[in-house]
């Protein structure tokens, strides 16, 4: 409530004008360097959710019983349920059911965060 939206645009003209310029390269650097998806997908038997144990091979099964994405696959196999929360599977598990379902990984989407966003130990949530 400091300033106005419109005020608050009008400072950020340049600024936006700046980063449109230094942006414009990336959609051309994305598709150039794009990780080979032998690297983004793993074959059946890694593990994908070190947390809980889940492999590439689990979420492709989930996949053909009716999966569409990373927020059902917690409840087909407790994948992104772990300690981490999803914080090291959440991608891989994006393109792995992308994949499986031959979709983008956009039309996938991915976990919805919910708090805590790290894990807390009870004496940290009884001290607040």
């Amino acid at each position: 409530g400091a300033i106005t939206a419109a005020a608050r645009d009008a400072q950020a003209v340049e600024h936006r004008r700046e980063l449109a310029g230094v942006m414009r390269i990336r959609p051309f650097l994305d598709s150039l360097y794009r990780p080979r998806d032998i690297n983004r997908i793993p074959r059946d038997e890694t593990i994908v959710c070190r947390c809980e144990e889940v492999t590439a091979g689990e979420l492709r099964k989930f996949v053909a019983l009716g999966c569409v994405g990373p927020n059902q696959a917690k409840s087909f196999g407790r994948c992104g349920m772990g300690p981490c929360q999803g914080r090291m599977c959440g991608l891989t598990v994006t393109e792995v059911i992308a994949d499986a379902r031959r979709v983008s990984p956009a039309e996938v989407g991915y976990y919805r965060i919910r708090p805590p966003i790290k894990p807390l130990t009870l004496g940290e949530l009884a001290g607040e």
